[in-house]
C-alpha cells in the first residue's frame, strides 16, 4: 500500500491544536453549563472531534473549486507552511485573514448545532423545557444580574459555545505566534 507525502507536521499540530481547544472548551463547558467535569470534557471531544471533521470535508471540496494557483497555495500554506511565488501569492495574507474570521464563525455554528444534536441525543435537553423557557415574557425581557451576564442566561448554550471558542481560538492563535517566533527570530 503506497501513502504517498503524508502531512505530519500538519497532522501533530491538528492534535495539539485538538488538545488544547478540547481542554479549555471543556472548563468553559463545566463552568457555564453546569456539567460535571467529566461530562463537559466528553462534550467538547465530541464537538471538537465534530467541528475538525467538517472542517476538513468543507476544505477538500472547497480547495476542488478553487482556481488552480490559488488551490497550490492554500494546499502548500496548510499542509507545508510554505507560499510558492505565483500570482495569488501577493493576495494570500487578506484571504488568510478572511478564512480566519470565516472559520472562526463557521466552528461557533458547527460546534453550536453539534451540542444541540449531542443533549438531544443523549436526552439530556427537552425541547419541551425551551419552549416554556422561551414563551414566558418576564425572563425573556427582564436584566441579568452580573453572576448571570448582562445579555445572556447563565446556562446559555450559544454564548458558552462562543465564549469557548473564543479561548480555544486565542490560545491556538497564541501557540502559532510562539512558532512563528521561534522559527523567525531562532531558525
Amino acid at each position: 500500500m503506497e501513502l504517498g507525502v503524508l502531512p505530519f507536521r500538519a497532522i501533530a499540530f491538528q492534535i495539539l491544536f485538538l488538545l488544547i481547544a478540547i481542554s479549555l472548551e471543556s472548563l468553559i463547558l463545566y463552568r457555564r453549563l453546569a456539567l460535571d467535569y467529566k461530562t463537559s470534557v466528553r462534550h467538547a471531544t465530541t464537538i471538537n472531534l465534530f467541528s475538525t471533521f467538517v472542517g476538513w470535508i468543507i476544505f477538500f471540496n472547497v480547495q476542488q473549486v478553487l482556481p488552480e494557483g490559488l488551490r497550490i497555495q492554500l494546499i502548500s500554506l496548510f499542509f507545508f507552511e510554505r507560499v510558492f511565488p505565483n500570482q495569488w501569492s501577493t493576495s494570500v495574507t487578506p484571504m488568510l485573514t478572511v478564512t480566519a474570521l470565516g472559520t472562526f464563525l463557521g466552528v461557533v455554528i458547527v460546534e453550536y448545532q453539534g451540542l444541540t444534536l449531542l443533549e438531544t441525543l443523549l436526552e439530556t435537553r427537552k425541547p419541551q423545557e425551551e419552549t416554556d423557557s422561551f414563551l414566558r415574557s418576564r425572563d425573556r425581557f427582564k436584566m441579568r444580574r452580573l453572576d448571570g451576564g448582562i445579555l445572556f442566561k447563565k446556562h446559555d448554550r450559544a454564548y458558552t459555545i462562543l465564549v469557548a471558542n473564543s479561548l480555544s481560538f486565542s490560545a491556538i492563535l497564541l501557540v502559532l505566534l510562539f512558532r512563528w517566533l521561534d522559527q523567525t527570530l531562532i531558525g
